[in-house]
Order: structure tokens, then sequence, then C-alpha cells
């Protein structure tokens, strides 16, 4: 008798590790039928993008050949990865720029006209000002701000879609001085910070219509040193990534690894979930992480000085997003808050959204750049901070 109840016993493990196995096979033939395999080898399970991600290599190539083409109103640029291309016009939106690349229906002169002030604006989209009309930028409210109080103001937007914080530093090093502004306004929209870490662009958004690479700054001891510089051209962009991650350069892209590398447990597709679901979604929240942060402080602390050392007054335009602007006006700590707070604490920050009283549909695009409405008031916002940087508040 005791030796059959020590043996059921010793049987009520095993069950319930055959249960167990037998549940989690279920799963995965479910899960297997349930997924599926789009042209670029992509498992997808519903809406989900399973682990590894893998790169829609023929979407990119189609890109680079319009690109070559010259069909693109970016182009490749071998100091900044891309930029406008001179003259460019939009096909599908009200985009254009002057031969200096400058978003203007005019050219602009080296030199402001006497009794102007000049003022720059750099920075990604959100300065540039996707989605509106040339009078619907911020930069058109604030030069008629500054008019209103009876300066004769020019207000320079050199912003570019996709830049990074070290982008839109490098376009004021290389282009922007030259045309020797008063007042230089940096267009910090925060999730600039992640894309310094970033060296191919299709691996921080698959989806990308820039199938291009960029530079990249790295932490060494007390300075930043540069890679990637000049940018790989187009016709090498697609055998590199075809290859990866074999170039050096993936080991400096903080996007690449793991969710672009196959590991053996990925083979299952019940593993591969659980991965996606946990680490993969917990990875696409934004986040601040240290070296993010360093570069930002560095970059935007070596841009505000040689602003300053070439006579001008430097200004970080804080510009966030719908989901950062509802979380401030709901008294809610955002996830760059220390970025603003300690890191910049020494340079001048101006909020021009901090006025924005509710969140509403109306003061975005469809895309999430801000709406006519909102370039207005960011632009009214910063005809003060302008002026007294320019050292003209009355």
């Amino acid at each position: 008798m005791a030796f059959g109840r020590g043996r059921r016993r010793g049987i009520g493990p095993l069950v319930a590790v055959a249960a167990l196995l037998a549940s989690l096979l279920a799963c995965e033939l479910v899960l297997r039928a349930a997924t599926r395999r789009d042209e670029t080898g992509q498992l997808w399970l519903g809406t989900l993008r399973l682990l590894p991600h893998r790169l829609p290599l023929a979407h990119i190539g189609a890109n680079l050949d319009e690109l070559r083409a010259g069909e693109t109103f970016l182009g490749y640029d071998a100091d900044l990865g891309w930029a406008p291309r001179a003259h460019a016009r939009s096909a599908t939106g009200p985009f254009a720029v002057n031969g200096a690349a400058i978003r203007s229906p005019r050219e602009t002169s080296e030199v402001a006209a006497p009794g102007v002030l000049r003022v720059a604006t750099f920075g990604d989209s959100f300065t540039f000002g996707d989605e509106v009309g040339p009078d619907e930028t911020w930069q058109a409210a604030l030069e008629s701000a500054l008019r209103e109080r009876g300066v004769a103001a020019e207000v320079l937007n050199f912003g570019v879609n996709a830049y990074g914080i070290d982008q839109a530093y490098l376009r004021w090093h290389r282009d922007g001085r030259r045309f020797r502004p008063a007042v230089v306004l940096f267009g910090l929209q925060p999730e600039n910070a992640l894309r310094d870490r970033n060296v191919f662009r299709p691996l921080y958004f698959a989806g990308s219509e820039v199938p291009l690479s960029k530079p990249r700054f790295v932490v060494r001891d007390d300075g930043l040193d540069l890679l990637n510089v000049p940018a790989l051209p187009p016709d090498e962009m697609l055998p590199v990534l075809e290859a990866m991650p074999q170039h050096p350069l993936f080991a400096y892209d903080g996007f690449f690894a793991p969710w672009y590398q196959q590991r053996w447990w990925m083979e299952s597709r019940l593993a591969a979930a659980v991965a996606t679901v946990t680490i993969g979604r917990a990875a696409a929240r934004f986040r601040l992480d240290p070296e993010s942060r360093e570069l930002a402080r560095r970059l935007v602390a070596r841009f505000a000085a040689e602003v300053e050392a070439d006579g001008a007054a430097f200004v970080v335009v804080h510009l966030p997003r719908r989901e950062d602007l509802e979380a401030r006006r709901a008294g809610r700590a955002v996830w760059y808050d220390a970025l603003l707070r300690e890191d910049l604490a020494a340079i001048a920050v101006a909020d021009p959204t901090a006025g924005v009283a509710t969140v509403e549909a109306a003061l975005f695009a469809p895309r999430g750049h801000y709406a006519p409405a909102l370039n207005a008031t960011v632009g009214a916002a910063l005809a003060e901070p302008v002026l007294r940087a320019a050292g003209r508040l009355r």
C-alpha cells in the first residue's frame, strides 16, 4: 500500500509537467496557425510585429531608386545624412526651399539687411513645419509677432524632417552660421535625443521614406567623436542592410540589437510573441537612457558654445509631442524631465506651449505635427524670449 501511494505521488509531478508541455505545444500550434509572414519575411500576429524584426528591403530599395533619380524632397548629404535639395518642392505637400535649402520662397542673403533682427531656427519636422503651409509655421508667426512689437525681423527655417540633435547641430555648424543670425533657436522635440544613437534610419523607423544613414557622435572621455562622415552613399545602403550585421557601424546603432537578430528560441512563435509583448513593448516606449541623455547634454552644450562664440544668442525651444503635452497639462512627469530640468539648466529654454490650457485635437495635424493654430501660439509666445536674448526687450 505504502509503495503504491509513493508511486502515485511520484507520478503526480510527471502528469503536471506533461500537462504543461501539452498546453505549451497547443499554444505553439495555435500561434503558428494564427501568424502570417509578409513579403519581407516578417511574422505578424494580427497587428503585432513579432521579433525578430525584418527590414522591408524592397520598400527601402524603391525609396533609394527615387532618391537617386532626384525625385525626392530630401536628398543624400555626405555631412548630414540627408537634407532638402536646393530649390526642392514637395510633390504631396506645400513644402519648398530656396537655393540654400532654407524653407522660404525667396533667396536669402548671407547678411541681414540693416536694422533687421535675423533669427535662425534648427531642428526636426516640428521645426520645419511638416503638414502646414509656409505661412502657417511657427517661424512665420514669430516674424509677425516681432513686427507687431515694432521689430523688423527675419526668421530663417533650417528645420529638416527626421533630424536628431546631432544633425541639427551639424547643420548649424556647416550651413547656418554663415548667415550670421543674431539669435539661434534650437527646436527640441525631445524624441530627437533618442535619434542621436541611430546610424541607419530604417532601423529606427522601418517605414521611413528616408532610406539613408546619418552621422553618429560617440562619447569619448571628455569629448565627442563623430562617426559615419561622410555618410554611406545611397548605392551602398541596400547591400549593407542586406548583409546586416556585417558592417562595423551596426555596433554603434542603438536600434539594431536585439530586435533585428535571429535567436534560436525565436523559432518558437510562443517565445517570440512573449518576448514581443514584454521586452519589445517596454523598449518601444520612449525612455531617456544614459547614453542618449549624455549625448544630448554634450551636443546642446557644444551647440550653444559655438553660437555664443560667433556673437549670437542661443535659446532652446521646447516642442513637446501631443502625448507629452497632455501629460504636462495633467500634472504628470514626462520621460525627458531630467534633460530639461537638470542637463539644460544652464541654457536658456523657452516653453512656448506653457500657456496651452487644454490639448485639443484641432491643435495637431493628422500625423501629429503642430497645426496652424498651435504654431501661431508657439510663434507668439517666442517673441519675448527672442527679444530678451537679442537684448531688445523694452
